[in-house]
């Protein structure tokens, strides 16, 4: 460490004026409203055709205002508390004016745009606008991570199988999995390689529904996602380890049920009916299933912490 400077010992004070205004600090505070509408009409642009504006701070929550993930508006009534921002971004960031509103919706629809530029939009749609989704909420951060790694995932799919960005629609499986684990290692939600592999499987499904949703915006000579095998291999397998999960926790009745068949044609049967039981969700599924998603999001969180401590406590001379 350099050596401290010796202090100085002759100390000679000298007195000035502040100005009244340089003395105070102004505090800012957001403008209120209850009603959607009102605040959406006080953040308008000029010749807006659309009602699209930016969304920050935001929590997305039950009618209780217990903050929930997005996806849980399939379940139950949703709703958004956060300040409304309009969509055209100001040059002074220190003036731009917003408007609070909370318990505002019900929200209609979630999407997840950005394909072509690289990098994912989240949008939240009402009746009455479009929001384009920024910085969550502390609150609600947990929850909004996650899904932003899931969008991020289609994003990084998108990118390494369509033509259009440069991708190879004719990868295996094994490709594509390599692929995504060279681009989303460098996240700091995962842990390494198994981390990101578990993560782009288990929400394979997720992932095959967002990219067949772009086949009616594909160019004519794109080719259609549906139709592609690396994506339906990439659901299956998302299925696949699902329904294993689910097996492992189905009660048992206690009996011995011997089919008529053979045995390889009797689990094939019980290996279709399970399926189709898990092919219609209801609304208990669904919320079961983003339980379990929470839960591994925490728990691969907290590998990474564990991981990153205990590099922090090896030192290199």
């Amino acid at each position: 460490m350099p050596k401290r400077a010796a202090a100085c010992q002759n100390l000679k004070e000298k007195s000035f004026r502040i100005s009244e205004k340089s003395s105070r600090i102004e505090r800012t505070t957001d403008q209120v409203e209850e009603e959607e509408i009102i605040a959406v009409r006080l953040t308008s642009g000029k010749n807006e055709t659309h009602q699209n504006r930016r969304l920050t701070d935001f929590i997305v929550h039950d009618k209780n205002g217990i903050p929930k993930p997005l996806e849980m508006l399939e379940v139950s009534d949703m709703f958004i508390s956060g300040l409304i921002l309009p969509f055209e971004e100001s040059n002074d960031k220190k003036r731009e004016k917003g408007v609070r509103c909370n318990g505002f919706g019900r929200i209609e629809t979630w999407d997840i745009s950005g394909y072509e530029d690289g990098s994912p939009v989240i949008w939240l749609s009402t009746g009455i606008a479009d929001y384009y989704c920024l910085k969550p909420a502390i609150t609600f951060k947990k929850h909004y991570d996650l899904f932003y790694e899931k969008a991020n995932a289609c994003v990084e799919v998108y990118k390494t199988v369509s033509l259009s960005a440069g991708g190879d629609p004719n990868l295996s499986l094994d490709e594509l999995l390599a692929g995504m684990v060279r681009v989303m290692c460098e996240s700091k939600s995962f842990t390494g390689t198994a981390s990101v592999k578990e993560f782009v499987i288990s929400h394979g499904e997720f992932i095959y529904n967002q990219l067949i949703g772009l086949d009616n915006t594909a160019k004519t000579k794109e080719r259609m996602f549906a139709d592609l095998q690396v994506l339906v291999a990439l659901r299956d397998e998302s299925c696949k380890q699902r329904n294993y999960e689910h097996a492992q926790v189905m009660p048992s009745a206690g009996t011995l049920t011997i089919g008529s068949g053979t045995g390889d044609e009797g689990n094939k049967s019980e290996q279709s009916n399970l399926m189709t039981s898990l092919a219609v969700e209801d609304e208990d599924a669904k919320l079961a299933r983003l339980l379990q998603e929470k839960e591994d999001w925490a728990s691969m969180k907290s590998r990474k912490t564990r991981r990153s401590a205990s590099r922090a406590g090896k030192y290199y001379i």
